[in-house]
């Protein structure tokens, strides 16, 4: 019998496992009531490997493949590559440098010289899930923007490109006239309309562009002298009609709706857009809204009312999706890219800029995929056969499954729902050894013959 000792605490220890890069970030997110948060280990990533960059289409650690999610290589004059895209044992890389056709790497663009501008192409990693996310879903991944004047982007996407939720959007160069959206975060989504030509809403009221006070540059901020910062962004995506987006585990800005709430500086601002002769009403370039009410802290009774009187949707105004809100599966995307409409304005990369390793290359620590699942009701582990005793205990007890298992991962949660360990183990008998001054009620949950289990643990 195995004997499998660990911690349990704000510091956690385990000689059985290796423990995730955002053990220490309790999921900011809530779960819902009488919920918790269940990581799905299948699609989370700590990027705790090694992938080299190759010249082909590869599947990686069977959840991503090293490119976009269909045959299309990037918008404005981004060129993905196969061989930007690498892992370095810790982080997850994605470079850009200047694309030539003469030179092309693979694969060979089929639309070569994008915007006409043959000499201002840029190859640029992609990557794409190999599974997909759905709501109820909190999706959250720790990224060091490229210190570049390009996109480093995490975002979401429906299989048929309907359906979009961006995660993170962020333009981090300041350089090349870049300084103004250099300050900013995008977080926002797009309603696509794809039937002839592409028609596209995204929100473009003022706060969905969300700055921080001690960040001039995010890219200046992330690069922070060669010693990488990251940000850590994630989306609460609650329903169709319903998500919300956290910057650093703090929440900044929810969509309800017919109306936006948006945290800036230490208050909330709740508004509402209007449309006219069926068109969006705009400000100076933005979308324009009305300004419900404000707060210090978030009430979601006060966007409910401010949903309530307005008239236009803030996720679908357009009905493109019939007035099914953002409820399709999405894959999980993950690249660099340059965009036309930066392009068109001349904020782009120089040859200088795509050559320097302190400019020219995105990381992402970690990226983790939780659902929310009941927190009572879940099917006994002894309903598959599996034994855990004694319980109640002093803090060592065993588990006993029906038949070897292996790379089984085994979480243990608090009362609250925070999750405190996920941890791997083979075989079919195991001693763990509880070494903590906390007592109380823990929960130990796995996945076991597809189906969720859970022991409730008395430690005394």
């Amino acid at each position: 019998m195995k004997r499998l000792g660990f911690i349990l605490g704000l510091g956690l220890v385990a000689n059985f496992s290796v423990a995730q890069d955002w053990k220490d970030y309790q999921v900011p997110a809530n779960a819902g009531k009488g919920n918790v948060w269940e990581l799905q280990a299948d699609i989370s990533d700590d990027f705790n490997y090694q992938f080299d960059a190759v010249t082909e289409k590869t599947t990686f650690a069977d959840k991503w493949t090293n490119f976009y999610h269909n045959h299309w290589d990037g918008p404005g004059t981004t060129y993905w590559k196969y061989n930007h895209v690498s892992v370095d044992g810790s982080d997850l890389l994605l470079k850009a440098s200047r694309w030539y056709q003469s030179s092309e790497s693979a694969p060979m663009s089929p639309w070569p010289n994008k915007m006409g501008k043959p000499e201002a192409g840029i190859n640029a990693g992609c990557i794409t899930s190999t599974k997909t996310v759905q709501y109820p879903v909190f999706v959250e991944a720790a990224v060091s923007v490229a210190n570049i004047t390009l996109a480093s982007d995490v975002w979401l996407l429906s299989s048929d490109d309907w359906q979009e939720i961006d995660i993170i959007e962020c333009y981090g160069g300041a350089d090349n006239g870049n300084a103004y959206f250099a300050e900013f975060i995008h977080l926002s989504h797009h309603s696509f309309e794809r039937s002839d030509d592409i028609i596209d809403y995204q929100p473009r009221d003022r706060n969905s562009w969300w700055a921080r006070s001690d960040v001039d540059s995010w890219g200046e901020y992330c690069w922070n002298n060669g010693d990488r910062k990251y940000v850590r962004v994630g989306v609460n995506w609650i329903s169709p009609f319903h998500f919300e987006y956290y910057v650093d585990g703090e929440l900044v800005r929810v969509l309800y709706h017919k109306a936006f709430a948006t945290k800036i500086g230490n208050t909330w601002y709740y508004t509402y857009p209007s449309m006219t002769n069926g068109d969006l009403d705009m400000d100076g370039g933005y979308q324009k809204v009305t300004q419900y009410a404000t707060s210090s802290a978030y009430s979601f009774e006060t966007l409910e009312a401010a949903s309530s009187i307005s008239t236009t949707s803030v996720i679908d105004p357009y009905n493109h999706q019939g007035g099914s809100g953002m409820n399709k599966a999405m894959d999980i995307i993950i690249n660099v890219e340059s965009q036309d409409w930066h392009v068109d304005a001349n904020r782009t990369p120089t040859d200088a800029d795509l050559l320097d390793d302190a400019k020219n290359t995105m990381k992402v620590d970690w990226i983790r995929v939780y659902k929310p699942v009941e927190g009572t009701g879940i099917n006994d582990v002894e309903s598959q056969g599996i034994s855990v005793y004694p319980n109640p205990n002093s803090g060592r007890f065993t588990i006993r499954f029906p038949k070897e298992v292996e790379n089984q991962t085994v979480y243990i949660y608090t009362v609250q729902g925070r999750q405190v360990f996920a941890g791997v183990i083979s075989g079919n008998q195991h001693e763990v050894v509880l070494n903590t001054q906390n007592k109380g009620v823990f929960f130990l949950r796995l996945n076991y013959n597809g189906k969720s289990l859970q022991k409730k643990l008395m430690i005394i």
